[in-house]
């Protein structure tokens, strides 16, 4: 296919401003750098249920969620081969989504909650029409390392063991392929705020920048030794951050510009920008959490909970959703660098978090088999 109508035409006069990474904001005091203590008592022994709603559909690992823009669906994907559309106000099951051959590791509503994709290990992409209740589209292929939908059209990317990255126009079908620069797994991918872009991540460390529509490369860099795992933007899309070893790359040359690394650490599980307060936040495996301010990179908090960091998520008013290891998700203020409070009620590591669209709830997903809603205390931040 020649192009994608799907794609806004507008987006063709975007122009988008590259940031050096030396933003005018206002700084974060320059001698708050401790390390806080965050401790996991209230985990131990017999755990306390704070979820307002538990889902138990699945009984094995749930791998991964997603919620409706509107906030009354949810989507989960779980180690039964199934993936369950549910009520997120009871928990009662809209309808299940059949035919997966292995784990569903990826789930995703499209822009407008028309769609909900659904992706397995085996390789097993579905595509479901939320309204009608039914499959429409389906592909079988290479095991997909990613999942997930153009922000603004119903095209559906997916990046693969062998490196390529599909592109499809939902539901026809019609389909572009960024082919794998070294025949290498394709892990992490993420659309540019332009609409036009996509930036992808590599097994052997390469991270390649695709112009969508023509599908070559804009730029290729290799600044990790071991795999790409994970990618963040920042919001204008100038700034990106790799996990596990922490660079930061600006986006108009794929240059690196800085490094995240707390000290003793060599690598991080995950990280996110806040770009209301212009800093990166990140999380390892040995419970070190990092804030950093960007453009001189300083360290301006650093925490640490008894537990693996797994998956970090950002909510409003600058709080960060931190899942772990020992089951529960810690509420941190990323602007005062301190725990307000942590969520229990799973048993087993945190495998996914989906923060609603009003910032009042989550969504978690458990190796222990459920999925929990909570309900967020309101705080004077």
């Amino acid at each position: 296919m020649d192009d994608f109508d799907d794609l806004p035409e507008d987006l063709d006069d975007v122009e988008v401003i590259y940031s050096d990474g030396e933003e005018d904001e206002e700084p974060i005091e320059d001698d708050f750098h401790e390390d806080i203590p965050i401790s996991s008592d209230d985990l131990a022994g017999e755990v306390i249920d704070l979820s307002q709603l538990t889902f138990n559909g699945h009984g094995n690992s749930v791998f991964s969620s997603d919620v409706s823009k509107d906030q009354t669906l949810a989507v989960t994907g779980g180690e039964d081969d199934m993936a369950y559309l549910w009520n997120t106000s009871t928990g009662e099951v809209v309808f299940e989504c059949t035919g997966h051959k292995d784990s569903v590791t990826e789930v995703c509503f499209n822009h407008n909650d028309q769609y909900i994709a659904t992706g397995d290990m085996a390789g097993m992409i579905q595509v479901w029409s939320v309204q009608e209740k039914k499959l429409v589209w389906c592909f079988e292929g290479d095991e997909i390392g990613w999942l997930l939908w153009h922000p603004m059209s119903n095209i559906l990317f997916a990046g693969c063991q062998t490196g390529d990255i599909y592109i499809w126009q939902i539901p026809s079908g019609n389909c572009k392929i960024l082919p794998s620069p070294a025949n290498v797994s394709c892990t992490c991918g993420k659309i540019l705020p332009n609409g036009k872009q996509l930036l992808a991540g590599y097994e052997n460390g390469q991270i390649r920048l695709w112009d969508i529509k023509e599908t070559n490369a804009i730029w290729t860099n290799v600044t990790d030794n071991d795999s790409v795992n994970g990618l963040d933007l920042n919001q204008d899309g100038s700034l990106v951050i790799t996990a596990p070893k922490a660079n930061v790359l600006k986006m108009s040359d794929g240059k690196a510009i800085g490094n995240v690394l707390i000290e003793g650490e060599s690598e991080i599980e995950a990280a996110i920008f806040n770009n209301d307060l212009n800093v990166i936040i990140t999380g390892s495996l040995s419970g070190q959490l990092g804030v950093w301010q960007l453009g001189k990179f300083v360290l301006r908090h650093q925490a640490r909970i008894e537990a693996s960091v797994t998956v970090l998520k950002l909510g409003t008013f600058n709080r960060v959703f931190v899942g772990a290891t020992d089951g529960g998700v810690y509420v941190c203020d990323a602007k005062a660098g301190t725990l307000l409070d942590v969520l229990t009620g799973h048993k087993r590591c945190i495998l996914s978090v989906t923060v609603f669209s009003d910032g009042n709830r989550v969504l978690t997903t458990s190796d222990d088999g459920t999925a929990k809603i909570f309900g967020l205390k309101q705080y004077s931040m």
